[in-house]
């Protein structure tokens, strides 16, 4: 089986993303002489990564933020300089959450709690 072919059977198992980067890994494999396992799980790596990016991107348009591109590392913490820039990063982490803790989070309407 050739790479054309080998790409058209990944497509049609749904493994597109293992077939977009396999030439690339063919040549990283070649040049850094992976054995197989280590070009195999190369290559899954590769699809998993790619679904989770897809998975995000379509939890992200289907959650239709105002502003999708705005990310917490953008924030402007200097128009308040009460709020704890470290505690608002540890929240962001969801941590609590696997904890099984509370956050309450108190303040006067309009303050974007």
């Amino acid at each position: 089986m050739n790479t054309i072919e080998l790409c058209r059977a990944l497509k049609q198992l749904r493994l597109s993303g293992m077939a977009d980067v396999l030439d690339t890994r063919l040549v990283q494999a070649q040049s850094e002489k992976l054995v197989h396992l280590d070009f195999l799980s190369v290559l899954v790596g590769d699809e998993l990564q790619r679904r989770q990016d897809r998975l995000l991107a379509r939890r992200l348009k289907e959650a239709a933020f105002r502003d999708p591109g705005k990310t917490l590392d953008a924030f402007d913490f200097d128009f308040n300089k009460k709020m704890n820039r470290k505690l608002v990063f540890e929240l962001a982490t969801a941590r609590f959450v696997g904890q099984r803790e509370d956050a309450l989070l108190l303040g006067p309407p309009g303050t974007g709690k």
